[in-house]
């Protein structure tokens, strides 16, 4: 009886399984290094880019974002460059994804949606208070440009309210909305609260959910498209 019903079980346990072939979700160790970009630590996760986050190559960004996000190459181009005047392997064409901590440079900003900022001495882990205080503005199953785009002005007017030393960056927060909207939206029309939710709160991406990669590559001409969106609903 035990055999009767533990097969369909397992069976139906396997199934629900749906990250990709190689690219099973595993929290990270202590000795892994990590990022304060929930995307890039979660396809660090998964295994797009090397679990444990150490000496990253240009070609490895570029591989392990198509694959697990299909950004094109030409964002991962300009997105990376930025950092390798700040790596500590000792070479410039790799990094350690911890960085990407370097304050300051476009993508480490104050105002964060789920990170503290830089002043306040902790602007890498995840800080479940202020992620809170964004998902907030998440009324519905889906979220709307307007309503991300609110998320964000109130998130940036907090944090520079408590911040002497805040450094304005509107074109970088308002990126890092435009990344999350685009990225969680995948093959969907619109982005999914829940697929948000998990990429920031557990640093996953929601295949076992139900989520899609695009099947067209995200560029940045796209994702300045809907920064422009959330300009005008702001």
């Amino acid at each position: 009886m035990l055999a009767k019903i533990g097969l369909p079980f397992l069976l139906l346990a396997t199934l629900a399984i749906c990250d990709p072939e190689g690219h099973r979700w595993r929290h990270p160790l202590s000795t892994d290094r990590r990022s304060p970009c929930p995307g890039i630590n979660a396809l660090a996760n998964h295994g797009y880019l090397p679990r444990n986050g150490l000496n990253v190559s240009l070609e490895q960004f570029i591989t392990g974002i198509a694959e697990g996000l299909n950004f094109d190459t030409e964002f991962t181009i300009a997105a990376v460059d930025v950092y390798k005047n700040f790596t500590t392997t000792g070479y410039k064409n790799t990094l350690n994804l911890d960085d990407l901590d370097h304050h300051g440079i476009p993508g480490e900003h104050d105002g964060s949606l789920s990170r503290n900022d830089a002043y306040f001495g902790d602007n890498h882990s995840f800080n479940k208070t202020i992620f809170n205080t964004v998902a907030a503005h998440f009324h519905g199953k889906t979220i709307s440009i307007p309503d991300a785009a609110r998320a964000r002005k109130d998130r940036f007017a907090a944090a520079k309210a408590v911040n002497p030393q805040f450094m304005p960056s509107d074109l970088s927060s308002m990126g890092e909305t435009a990344l999350y909207l685009r990225s969680m939206r995948g093959q969907d029309k619109e982005t999914k609260t829940r697929y948000v939710h998990i990429l920031f709160r557990e640093e996953r991406i929601p295949f076992d959910e139900g989520y899609k990669i695009s099947n067209v590559p995200i560029s940045n001409e796209e994702l300045g498209g809907i920064i422009k969106e959330m300009v005008a609903a702001s």
